[in-house]
């Protein structure tokens, strides 16, 4: 198996910047007019499209679509369109939120900066819990397709480097570094 990390194995744990990747924010009702087959019924929750981007439910009206890496972006350019009064509107990337990915092995019992218990158990695949990671407000996603190994991490992006050193050093502990894209799946 080719690795991106000749003469080694992957760090047990990886922290990968999503936050170029497009993103938009818009109302449900929108969505669910531009016939998005997203559950109507999922509160908390994270669902994946065709195309692998992510729409997670942050509130009753409220989801944030964001494009995963290799993705066209079809689902968030549906809801990239700022109509008066449609209830979307566009987020560009140095706006909202800073959207970080941690990955591998370690990730499941490393979640020394959240109260949350972060375990598969009591936080199952397409979990989000709004929450405090660093002492920084932040929304934690298991995404739906993860294989239990990884989170998405979405903090002010006015504190995006702090938050980004923050979990570094909370990883060097376990040996864990930064990635690259191209290493996401890698970790």
């Amino acid at each position: 198996m080719a690795t991106a990390f000749p003469g080694r194995e992957p760090p047990p744990l990886g922290l990968v910047d999503l936050s170029p990747l497009p993103r938009a924010i818009g109302a449900r009702r929108r969505a669910q007019r531009r016939r998005k087959r997203w559950p109507r019924d999922m509160r908390n929750a994270s669902a994946a499209t065709a195309a692998g981007d992510l729409v997670l439910r942050l509130s009753d009206r409220e989801l944030l679509v964001m494009t995963a890496p290799g993705s066209d972006g079809e689902a968030v350019r549906a809801l990239d369109v700022a109509i008066p009064g449609a209830g979307a509107w566009p987020v560009p990337r140095r706006d909202s939120h800073c959207a970080f990915t941690l990955r591998g092995d370690a990730a499941v019992d490393r979640h020394k900066l959240c109260g949350v218990d972060l375990r598969p158990t009591a936080f199952p695949a397409a979990a989000i819990a709004q929450t405090s990671v660093a002492r920084s407000a932040a929304v934690v996603c298991r995404p739906p397709d993860s294989d239990g190994r990884g989170y998405l991490l979405l903090a002010d992006s006015a504190s995006a480097i702090w938050f980004w050193d923050v979990l570094l050093d909370a990883m060097a502990e376990f040996d864990g570094g930064p990635l690259g894209l191209g290493e996401l799946g890698k970790a």
